[in-house]
């Protein structure tokens, strides 16, 4: 698990430190303060030099394609991974983990090796589009291991990506407030059921759904997907079932999709009755613990972070507090004795 993160010339952070981090953290925060933009940077830590996921975390922003020249793709997708837009600036993310020791990140841009002209465009000369910018340098360290790292370049063409030599070193999982994938959620499923670990799913979904007997992958729809058996003469699909039902199953699957590994969840509350905050943190920090999974998770809710601390055992929780003061963003981690005051006097903390 991660025990700390520093992040450098990331999106809004100039040199944002978080010196303590535990196997479940909330992050909370005004808008605009980086909650999402934390947990990217984790997302591109842990993906050991892997250029495009430059690209994935756009996407889970919404911005998934994009149509013009190769200048218009750089302004869209390149330039806002850098504080301030300045691509001169050079993006580091390092944190220290118990098993992999320190892992280092670094995103710059960088002279190319070949540059593309295309034919088809008369008169076309060496402009902006084909100059050094045109190429993204991911570079990542774990330990004292050689750097390891690739590339991605903007061409006339599209986006060319050069992928690291290295495999990252634990698996992470991103869930969106925005998005899920269904057939994504049926497969972990079926990789959790062939371990014999199926009942812990559905354990957590009769939170929300006592009347729950058993979950299964069907493809009856044309497309695997979660079925459930409540009791009526068919299986009905999951997600007919209710928003909160199809977000619990994405938690408690995502983390055990990430053994000794990293889940990284934007607007945890999403799709959760208040009510039941309580037991589904109880259900996440039961599967966190069996799988060994560090989570860690952004949320505007009061009742959220009230529920994790009376569900969770105390030294498993840290809450950290983002605050934007004159455009610089700092961070403020709450330990266990400082949560149970904060929750016992109903301080803001949000």
């Amino acid at each position: 698990m991660f025990k700390n993160l520093r992040i450098r010339n990331f999106r809004g952070f100039g040199d944002l430190e978080i010196p303590r981090l535990g196997q479940v953290n909330l992050v909370t925060g005004k808008n605009n303060t980086g909650k999402t933009s934390l947990l990217e940077a984790f997302f591109m830590l842990c993906g050991a030099g892997n250029p495009e996921m430059a690209l994935r975390i756009n996407a889970i922003r919404g911005i998934d394609s994009v149509q013009g020249t190769p200048t218009t793709a750089l302004q869209t997708f390149w330039k806002p991974i850098f504080t301030y837009f300045d691509m001169r600036r050079t993006v580091e993310i390092e944190g220290d983990d118990t098993s992999c020791g320190p892992l280092r990140l670094s995103i710059a841009l960088d002279q190319p090796d070949t540059i593309e002209l295309p034919f088809d465009i008369p008169g076309r000369t060496l402009t902006t589009e084909f100059s050094k910018e045109s190429e993204l340098k991911v570079s990542f360290k774990k330990g004292t291991e050689k750097t390891v790292g690739g590339r991605m370049r903007i061409t006339s063409g599209g986006i060319q990506i050069d992928q690291p030599v290295s495999n990252p070193p634990f698996e992470v999982v991103f869930l969106s407030s925005r998005t899920g994938n269904l057939q994504e959620d049926a497969q972990r499923l079926g990789q959790l059921r062939q371990r014999k670990e199926g009942g812990f799913v559905v354990d957590a979904l009769r939170i929300v759904e006592p009347r729950l007997k058993s979950v299964e992958v069907n493809s009856a729809s044309g497309v695997p997907m979660i079925w459930g058996d409540i009791g009526l003469p068919e299986l009905a699909p999951l997600s007919m079932m209710g928003e909160g039902m199809t977000r619990i199953a994405r938690l408690i699957l995502a983390i055990s999709h990430a053994p000794s590994g990293v889940v990284l969840v934007d607007e945890v509350e999403n799709g959760l009755h208040h009510s039941a905050l309580g037991k589904v943190w109880k259900a996440i920090g039961e599967a966190a613990r069996q799988f060994n999974t560090q989570v860690v998770a952004s949320t505007h809710s009061l009742e959220c972070m009230q529920e994790a601390h009376q569900s969770l055992d105390a030294e498993d929780l840290l809450i950290h507090r983002l605050e934007n003061k004159d455009g610089t963003i700092r961070c403020k981690t709450l330990g266990p004795d400082q949560i149970r005051a904060t929750v016992e006097h109903n301080f803001e903390i949000r």
